[in-house]
């Protein structure tokens, strides 16, 4: 039988050394100089008593091979394909290692629910002072105060479910003030405050976040809005307000940064989320809670793109944008906040396109007859 060193392998430094493993899974072996070499000596296919005999015929050797096999650190030949399927299956042969091991290390996190050591942890939390602050403001910047009463939205909830769409085409026709900021208003504005307890004053929004840190920031480019000068703004949740970063952004710019969608930066107005890493990593502090601001864009995304639709705005959402320019072009520090999503809206151009090449349903597609019981 023949053997062969593991195409993928992570290592860490623990307090008793280095370790290595395997990104899907949770056991890890000290990487002693016996492993290293036994490791280096299977950097290719290798039959077994090879690879034991060129390393002196060591004690424990083929015991450790056996356990590298089972911790699959060494690839058996009966398994592999030829291709590295045994080695790296899909999805994460076509996503790739990264996210394969922070996919691993994501999981079973422990949220302390309903553990005794659950009001300990949030104390401990608490006690080290360093609470983030909740809003990020420009102070020194112009400021254009957005309407404080936002428009009714009278439409029924299952109309405005239905119309929902994705719209890529928008009509010259400026969009209000009042309609900008009510889309502003219930996506990202604070609608109650709530007592949070051992960490303070929370916020309530229409749309969900984990433990209320609303991580999200907004920044406005602003091309066709009544009363409002084109420009690059920052949205003030805590003022509802707009405060003017640039003036001198061009659609052409935005389409540098967005690989030329044309809804990026073809509507009447276009916004740019981020996450302040910091609001969600201070109350949870373990890997997985890198998925939460995921989620947590999805909830603003939906609740933006609903109100739109109320409005009978038009609405447009990607993540098709080149991170650390668009980071840039907003002057914000892509480690502690990053891009997260981009949405725009217009005055919608008819009903919203198709891609093209969308396949249709066949025309003999029925929904399958209820099963008549009695």
């Amino acid at each position: 039988m023949k053997v062969r060193r593991h195409r993928h392998l992570v290592c860490r430094w623990e307090e008793d050394g280095l370790l290595v493993g395997v990104p899907d899974q949770r056991r890890w072996v000290k990487a002693t100089p016996g492993l290293r070499a036994l490791l280096d000596a299977a950097d290719q296919w290798i039959d077994v008593d090879d690879l034991v005999e060129g390393l002196g015929e060591s004690p424990g050797v083929r015991d450790a091979v056996d356990a590298l096999r089972k911790m699959n650190l060494l690839t058996d030949d009966d398994t592999d394909t030829g291709d590295g399927s045994d080695e790296l299956r899909a999805p994460w042969g076509w996503w790739g290692m990264t996210a394969q091991r922070f996919h691993t290390d994501a999981r079973d996190a422990n949220y302390l629910v309903n553990s005794p050591h659950r009001d300990e942890t949030a104390a401990a939390i608490a006690a080290d002072g360093n609470g983030p602050p909740a809003f990020k403001d420009y102070p020194d910047r112009p400021v254009v105060m957005l309407p404080r009463r936002p428009l009714p939205l009278h439409a029924p909830v299952d109309e405005v479910f239905a119309a929902r769409r994705t719209h890529r085409c928008f009509t010259a026709e400026p969009v209000t003030l009042d309609q900008l900021s009510t889309v502003l208003f219930y996506t990202f504005a604070p609608q109650r405050f709530l007592d949070g307890g051992l960490f303070g004053v929370l916020q309530g929004r229409v749309s969900a976040s984990a433990g209320a840190r609303h991580e999200a920031e907004c920044y406005v480019v602003v091309f066709n809005v009544v009363g409002v000068t084109p420009g690059l703004y920052h949205y003030s949740t805590r003022q509802h307000a707009l405060e003017l970063l640039r003036a001198d952004v061009t659609r052409d710019e935005l389409a540098e940064l967005t690989y030329h969608q044309g809804p990026s930066y073809e509507g009447a107005f276009t916004c740019l989320t981020t996450a302040v890493a910091n609001r969600l990593a201070w109350k949870y502090r373990h890997p997985r809670a890198y998925r939460l601001w995921m989620y947590d864009a999805g909830h603003y995304a939906q609740t933006f793109a609903l109100t739109c639709t109320a409005l009978g705005l038009g609405p447009f959402q990607t993540v098709a944008f080149a991170d650390t320019e668009l980071e840039t072009f907003l002057g914000v520090d892509g480690d502690q906040e990053f891009a997260v999503y981009l949405l725009a809206a217009g005055v919608p151009d008819g009903a919203p396109a198709s891609p093209s090449g969308t396949p249709s349903l066949p025309v003999d597609f029925r929904y399958p007859a209820p099963t008549v019981l009695w």
